[in-house]
């Protein structure tokens, strides 16, 4: 049961994280979150429709087809977080002056871009769920240990993802749209290191020797490492390739500084 519950705990919290920062970002704008109900149905579909072809999709491209389909969800997230921010580029760097509604993006395109981000991160861990649960089908009691570990997994990701969601709601808009700036800045650099061991998996991308190990601080097999590694990508030994992609990422991120600056000048050219 315990190996149930750290595993669900595990693939549910990504999610349950992503869904609570977005939830709150959505709120600081004035947003309704209406995506959130159709991203979930759409993740949890996908997981298990993932889950039942995934003897299939592991043959493909020549036995690495989970590796490539892994490394799309996460190129699709990370794009997402970066369209994001970039489309915020104003509200995110500057939350004390007002904005007037004809320079927001519209809502319907934060609500796909939220919506993606959440549903692709559901397909690709709760496959892994599915997959899991799967093992036990000629073992009912085995399967019932599981399930009742998996329930409880589950109902703590979801309690930790309400709390975060409430931490963040309370918190003003001046004070919270940096902190996302800079959680959405380490998800999406945390998203690029898996995106690098996928690609390195698959032989796409050469692997060399870890630069350090910080196991000895947090250990990735512990639940401070579990919980890091996924609401942040966080990884014990990285090497030169997954830093590489992880710098390459936090500054498409932090790109919104100088479009935002892009955008004053033009403004102010077009106004002198």
């Amino acid at each position: 049961m315990l190996d149930a519950v750290l595993l669900v705990l595990r693939e549910v919290l990504e999610a349950a994280l992503f869904v609570a920062i977005l939830l709150a970002l959505g709120r600081k704008l004035g947003m309704r979150g209406a995506w959130v109900w159709p991203a979930l149905l759409i993740g949890l579909t996908g997981s298990w429709l993932l889950s039942a072809q995934a003897a299939a999709i592991a043959d493909a491209f020549d036995g690495s087809g989970a590796e490539v389909l892994n490394a799309l969800l996460f190129a699709l997230a990370i794009g997402c977080f970066i369209i994001i921010n970039w489309l915020l580029s104003d509200e995110l760097w500057d939350p004390q002056q007002p904005h007037s509604t004809a320079s927001q993006p519209p809502r319907p395109i934060l609500d796909s871009l939220f919506g993606v981000i959440v549903a692709a991160s559901m397909a690709r861990e709760g496959s892994e769920v599915w997959i899991y649960f799967s093992a036990f089908g000629g073992q009912p009691d085995a399967l019932l240990g599981s399930l009742m570990g998996g329930l409880i997994g589950t109902g703590l990701g979801v309690s930790i993802g309400v709390l975060v969601y409430y931490l963040f709601d309370f918190q003003p808009r001046r004070w919270f749209l940096p902190i996302y700036m800079g959680l959405a800045t380490l998800v999406a650099g945390g998203l690029s290191m898996q995106l690098a061991r996928q690609l390195m998996q698959m032989g796409w991308l050469d692997s060399g020797r870890p630069i350090w190990d910080s196991g000895w601080i947090v250990d990735e097999r512990g639940w401070m490492g579990q919980f890091l590694n996924a609401a942040f990508g966080y990884d014990a030994n990285p090497d030169a390739t997954q830093l590489t992609c992880y710098v390459v990422v936090v500054l498409l991120v932090l790109a919104g500084i100088p479009l935002r600056r892009w955008r004053q000048r033009v403004q102010m050219e077009a106004l002198g």
